[in-house]
């Protein structure tokens, strides 16, 4: 090999490195399977009020901070209109409750109530409400148990379990393992 053929071999390499890492990404981010929510395995913890039953509507959701040793854990309560995994039903209620940490890269999540403004917010159109995250714009269904359904999050978000005590909805403890404090 000639010095010369080094100026058509080496760009062309870079090139196909790249082309090869760019579909390997996009496999990544679109056909990879995701793991599904599963049955929760929960860790005990503190109990907190969160909320009295009837208090919200049906996609409505109320932030909380939850306490660990760590210390507190952002998370939210949402009424959903159906049972989900992992959730609370008292009759025609159905309420579910998840850390606010995206699994990828620990960003805070938001709630995106209306999927047309999540079309042109995170480039990404659903059926339903979702979370968010802003950081990668990852999204996660709430009705599916926090199964991540876009971009790059691979995990579920992990549940926080609630339990109802008379008209109040508690906060119990927490899905183990806690991604992405605790890995895998």
């Amino acid at each position: 090999m000639k010095r010369r053929d080094l100026f058509f071999y080496v760009p062309v390499a870079v090139a196909g490195g790249f082309f090869a890492w760019l579909g390997l990404r996009a496999y990544n981010l679109r056909f990879r399977p995701r793991p599904e929510a599963g049955e929760p395995l929960w860790r005990e913890g503190p109990r907190v009020r969160v909320a009295r039953r009837g208090e919200l509507g049906v996609w409505e959701v109320r932030f909380f901070d939850y306490p660990l040793p760590l210390g507190p854990l952002r998370a939210l309560l949402l009424r959903l209109p159906e049972p989900a995994p992992g959730g609370l039903s008292l009759g025609e209620e159905h309420y579910i409750a998840f850390s606010r940490i995206c699994t990828h890269q620990a960003c805070t999540l938001n709630y995106v109530p209306d999927p047309e403004a999540a079309s042109i917010l995170y480039n990404f159109r659903y059926e339903r409400p979702f979370l968010g995250c802003p950081c990668h714009f990852g999204a996660f269904d709430p009705q599916l148990g926090g199964k991540a359904v876009y971009g790059p999050p691979r995990y579920p978000l992990p549940r926080i379990r609630l339990e109802a005590e008379g008209e109040e909805i508690l906060a119990t403890g927490h899905e183990v393992p806690l991604r992405p404090m605790e890995g895998t």
